[in-house]
């Protein structure tokens, strides 16, 4: 045999060593079974000796048939074939001799021996028979045998019953020699095959890039622990760990950078493996820890480990790479009893904890499943909203504060269901951000306001322009630039009628990406507004970089400026700063005229509010816009 891996070898050698056993073990019982046979039969025949004989041969292939196992194989195998041989000896010299029909088992012992595997067999048993046949002869010749032929025909019959033996002999050894090669190519193919089946269930079971565990094996650990543990009424803990920047890395720096980050917080997180805990990687950005025999205090505290992996400087290439993560937790046997389910709860915690901030995490409750359904009905809906244009622009003007001229207009989406209830964008836009829908629901958002805002045109308000707001979701994907364009060039609505309004909440993604976006729509004559400024991070260098147009002071600091002075200077400060950097301002949420004519005072330009007018449908703002010159001078002198 070649020479092959220990463990894989020792196991195929049981195995024939094993069929080996079982050979031996039914031909020990139909040679046992035939003796007895021969026994019965020729008890009364033979002297007493000879049925003596019988019954000692039996009784010791009983034994041997008792005594045999793996171990014990070859001593047995011995004892078997040369107990036979002398066997057949002793009835053919106490007999017939050369005629006896006992040596007729001697082929019958070779083949036995080919059977049995061993070649050393062969050799010693086939050269006893041939030195038996020529002592028989011998005997025979002498006349210590009566023979029933001359001399010379004993001589010759065992020259050719020797020549048989040898020829047999040599035909068996040859055959036993090519069943040895056909076995050994047999275990090497068993042996190969063994081999690649194993190498296709690692890479099966392993993340390639940092051969980590994957998810399957995941799910095949988690379902053998949990089912171990539902019977000892002990508590385990699956956790899903998410980069929650990867993506933003990916794209600014390269996926070269993005692989050999995770790699790092790989090689942290494997420090965790150990009896109790055992680390997996799943997609791209989530990684997989099992916690078994532990209770919520360890668990707990493991999470604030394995989030402190992230907290790290990561220093690739020339980059310091700033990631963060969140934890989803389900435990064992409470939240789920098999893999699935906790995998599911898990993920639910997940979105819980990333909803709360950077670096935290959640244990999963049954509140978090009842939103998670209802974010998935909500989502239902509102696929089928699209398809059935459920969907519905509503409108609110803005207004020119020093002559109460209508000065432009915002577009808010609102959800007008089949019942004819109205639902708010603050409850469907954060699921539509979540899902990627946004992106379709914003598209949809550009086609209506434009081809509304060339109907307003059509009534001879030729100057009016319309205002979408955008999600940073939208940007993303890099090609809402070039959306917004294609959509209205379809409306054949002059650029310059456009206004998207963003929050300070953009700032912080991909700032090359939506600069280069910003950028493109802005060259062909739409206007940027920076939406509720004030309540993000307020940093003045991104005003000029991302093409700035417009400040839009949020409701929240309008509303309290009458009655906090804090908020009152606070509303200065960013008047005033817009002025000094030549951008324009608009006051949100102005609800009284004392409100309007304090912020005019301040150097406010724009107002919008439920002072001039709620958020109304299309038909009505119609109807608004065509009223508003005579209700403008009321308005004036309220």
């Amino acid at each position: 045999m070649s020479k092959l891996e220990p463990i894989e070898y020792d196991s195929i050698l049981t195995q024939i060593a094993s069929d080996k056993v079982n050979r031996l073990k039914t031909l020990l019982s139909l040679i046992s079974c035939s003796l007895t046979l021969f026994f019965i039969l020729n008890i009364f025949i033979y002297q007493q000796s000879y049925a003596v004989t019988l019954l000692v041969a039996v009784g010791i292939f009983s034994f041997l048939n008792w005594f045999l196992c793996e171990d014990t194989l070859p001593i047995v195998s011995g004892i078997f074939i040369w107990t036979l041989t002398l066997l057949a000896f002793f009835f053919a010299w106490n007999i017939e001799g050369l005629y006896d029909t006992s040596l007729l088992a001697y082929p019958c012992i070779l083949i036995f021996c080919a059977m049995l595997g061993s070649r050393l067999l062969i050799y010693s048993s086939s050269s006893f028979m041939v030195l038996s046949i020529y002592c028989l002869a011998y005997a025979e010749y002498t006349g210590l045998l009566a023979s029933p032929l001359a001399d010379f025909a004993d001589w010759r019959k065992a020259h050719n019953m020797a020549l048989v033996i040898v020829i047999f002999a040599f035909i068996v050894n040859l055959l036993t020699k090519d069943i040895d090669r056909l076995l050994e190519r047999l275990v090497k193919t068993h042996i190969n095959t063994i081999r690649n089946k194993k190498r296709t269930q690692k890479r099966a079971l392993t993340n390639r890039l940092t051969l980590l565990p994957n998810e399957i094996a995941c799910a095949q650990y988690v379902q053998s622990k949990v089912f171990r543990q539902n019977q000892a009424e002990q508590l385990s803990a699956l956790m899903v760990l998410t980069l929650n920047n990867l993506n933003s890395i990916n794209a600014s720096l390269g996926f070269d950078v993005g692989d050999k980050l995770i790699n790092m917080i790989a090689q942290r997180l494997k420090q965790f493996n150990e009896e109790h805990a055992k680390v997996f990687h799943g997609s791209n950005n989530q990684f997989f820890i099992f916690l078994d025999k532990t209770d919520y205090h360890d668990i707990e505290a493991f999470a604030h480990q394995a989030l402190q992996t992230t907290f790290f400087s990561n220093y690739i290439e020339q980059y310091e790479v700033e990631v963060s993560a969140c934890i989803g937790i389900a435990i064992a046997p409470h939240d789920g009893n098999n893999y699935d389910i906790l995998l599911r709860r898990a993920h639910t915690a997940l979105t819980a904890a990333v909803q709360q901030g950077h670096n935290q995490f959640a244990f999963f409750d049954l509140e978090m499943e009842q939103k998670s359904k209802a974010r998935l009905t909500m989502l239902a809906g509102m696929k089928r909203a699209l398809e059935q244009q459920e969907f519905e622009l509503f409108y609110q003007p803005k207004i020119e504060l020093s002559t109460n001229k209508i000065a432009g207009v915002e577009a808010l989406i609102r959800w007008r269901k089949p019942d004819n209830s109205i639902v708010s964008s603050s409850k469907f836009i954060p699921v539509a951000e979540a899902s990627g829908l946004i992106n379709e629901i914003g598209l949809w958002v550009v086609k209506q306001a434009a081809a509304d805002c060339k109907a307003w045109h059509k009534l001879g308000f030729n100057q009016l322009g319309v205002s979408v707001n955008a999600s940073p979701e939208q940007f993303k994907k890099g090609n809402f630039g070039s959306l917004v364009l294609k959509t209205l060039k379809k409306q054949k609505l002059d650029p310059s009628y456009l206004d998207i309004e963003i929050t300070e909440s953009l700032f912080i993604e991909d700032e090359k990406n939506i600069q280069a976006q910003i950028h493109q729509m802005v060259s062909h004559g739409v206007s940027i507004s920076i939406d509720d400024f004030g309540t993000g991070y307020s940093n003045l260098n991104y005003l000029t970089k991302f093409n700035a147009s417009t400040l839009k002071i949020d409701q929240s600091f309008i509303r309290n400026m009458m009655h906090e002075r804090n908020q009152y200077h606070l509303v200065d400060a960013i008047l005033k700063m817009s002025q000094a950097i030549g951008i324009e301002n608009i006051a949100e949420g102005i609800e009284d005229k004392s409100t309007a004519n304090i912020l005019m005072k301040l150097g406010c330009r724009y107002g919008q509010g439920f002072f001039w007018s709620e958020p109304i449908p299309q038909s009505e703002f119609c109807n608004f816009l065509q009223s508003w010159p005579k209700r403008r001078q009321s308005k004036l002198t309220a």
